[in-house]
């Protein structure tokens, strides 16, 4: 901590401080051995109005690198130190050592040229070009006395690491030591470790067919209680990281030479592939909810082309581009006339775009078919077991019950009787076909309780849990009791909120039968305020 004080002092980054500001320093190894001087400026960030200035997206970068060959990356030297801080502002940026207080003097900090941060690419489509450039760069770095890390610059490359990725004029590619690092990721013990490995493989998502299916089950742990490793997620885990191993070489974009899209939709996902000159760009797929899994092959292949095209957006727009699928139909897709209103909201998604539709079978639209037909990962929440009901209990209890036995006694008396509501089948009465019990079973607790409170009831209401139980058992005011069970349900009174018509005019309140069983109170207002108020 020392000497790099001492460079700073020297370098006149930093100055000795009297400010009434400070802020703890901590030091973190570099790859290289070397030490990075870090500053906890957490109090700080908390009283400052944060800056909007948008970070750059490394893909729409990577998309500027289109038919560059040769490569050369900068690293500056220090580059959060580079730049001059506001006068105001160098109070503000003290801290403390164990040696003094001091605060900075300098602040933190295309077209053949790209900067992310204090990471500088130059690249060419020729040595000629590359020299050119290079000597604009330096001359730019010099002007504004910034200092380049020797040890960390690369010139004249044709491939060259950048931003995790391999860069090359074949296209991006993911750096193998990012990959290594993915592979050699230990079990994940908790919230904050597993966010972190999918933080990692998440940045090469773009290289990876079917990225958000294979991940979600290990998202849905960092869900707030949702920790628990098991089987599923170790399974999931190593799935992953095999993915990252074989990972394809994607295409730079070309925006003077047409785009392709494949699509194509399955029973429970969509995919769709950006092609250019027969080489991928970018692989996309999504996995669809509940409600759009029952939807006809036409609007789910339709679907599948409007989350494409929308996904690619920045490439497509004002150019034209074909889409391919194996939905013979969405040919004449612009040429129908539509009526329903959610295919009308679909179209208009691709009203601002020009495109060609043309029909590619499904043998032959294997990336996009494979996208769709990731199956998603099904997980178990429970276990129920079915109610058995003793038949031979409830045939004592109807023999038992008068009313029951009656009717038992004159179907077995007069034959005739079997054409009517009831009839006895295997020894068991019924009604309907639905097995009749009697209205004062012991059963009946357990059968409300099965279709009404149990997992595979799920707390339904009134009628639906009425239609299920009357669709295989009666007995005598059914109806009555299953309402009273369900509105008497303390589960649903404290979750499910009143689907109830407004209330209309008051009413005048019944006559109480007993002492204190009915109570009232009312408000008077308009009074005047005592003197001690």
């Amino acid at each position: 901590m020392e000497r790099l004080v001492n460079e700073m002092l020297a370098s006149g980054i930093i100055r000795p401080s009297a400010s009434p500001y400070s802020s703890p320093v901590l030091l973190v190894k570099k790859k290289d051995g070397s030490w990075r001087f870090c500053v906890n400026y957490r109090a700080l960030n908390n009283v400052t109005v944060p800056d909007k200035f948008p970070i750059p997206v490394v893909e729409e970068l990577f998309d500027e690198l289109r038919g560059a060959s040769l490569f050369t990356k900068i690293d500056l030297k220090a580059g959060y130190h580079q730049i001059r801080m506001i006068d105001e502002d160098i109070e503000k940026t003290a801290f403390r050592t164990h040696e003094g207080h001091y605060e900075f003097l300098a602040t933190y900090l295309m077209r053949f040229v790209l900067v992310f941060f204090d990471d500088i690419l130059i690249y060419s489509q020729n040595l000629e070009d590359h020299l050119k450039h290079i000597e604009i760069v330096f001359l730019v770095l010099r002007k504004h006395e910034l200092f380049a890390n020797r040890k960390k610059c690369s010139f004249g490359l044709a491939k060259v690491e950048y931003l995790g990725h391999l860069i090359s004029n074949k296209g991006v590619e993911v750096d193998p030591e990012k990959i290594k690092a993915i592979t050699d990721w230990p079990k994940p013990t908790n919230v904050r470790e597993t966010r972190g490995f999918l933080g990692l493989t998440g940045y090469y998502r773009k290289f990876v067919h079917h990225y958000g299916t294979l991940a979600a089950p290990l998202t849905q742990l960092l869900k707030k209680g949702g920790f628990n490793w098991n089987s599923e997620a170790e399974q999931v885990f190593e799935k992953l990281k095999k993915a990252m191993i074989s990972l394809p070489v994607l295409a730079l974009p070309m925006f003077d030479k047409p785009f392709e899209i494949e699509t194509d939709a399955s029973g429970y996902g969509v995919g769709a592939v950006l092609i250019q000159n027969k080489h991928p760009i970018a692989f996309y797929s999504h996995t669809l909810a509940i409600k759009d899994r029952g939807r006809p092959v036409y609007k789910r292949e339709l679907m599948a082309v409007v989350l494409a095209v929308q996904r690619w957006h920045p490439y497509l727009l004002g150019n034209r581009f074909i889409v391919r699928t194996d939905q013979k139909s969405l040919k004449f897709l612009l040429e129908q006339r539509v009526v329903q209103p959610q295919y009308q909201r679909w179209l208009a998604k691709l009203l601002g775009y020009t495109f060609d539709v043309e029909y590619k079978p499904g043998v032959e639209n294997k990336a996009a078919d494979a996208l769709s037909r990731i199956s998603p990962t099904v997980q178990l929440c429970t276990i129920t077991a079915p109610v058995f009901l003793d038949l031979q209990i409830i045939k004592e209890e109807v023999e038992k019950d008068v009313k029951m036995k009656k009717i038992v006694a004159d179907l077995n008396g007069d034959m005739a009787q079997q054409d009517g509501k009831f009839k006895i089948c295997n020894g068991m009465l019924k009604y309907k076909d639905q097995l009749v019990i009697s209205q004062s079973s012991k059963l009946i607790s357990q059968i409300l309780h099965s279709y009404h409170d149990s997992a595979v009831g799920g707390h339904s209401g009134f009628l639906r849990t009425y239609k299920r139980i009357a669709g295989e058992l009666y007995w005598q005011g059914m109806k009555a009791v299953i309402k009273k069970y369900c509105a008497e349900c303390l589960i649903c009174q404290r979750n499910k909120t009143l689907c109830l018509s407004p209330a209309g005019l008051l009413l005048p309140l019944a006559m109480a039968t007993l002492v204190w069983s009915d109570i009232s109170m009312d408000f008077v207002e308009g009074l005047p305020k005592a003197s001690w108020f």
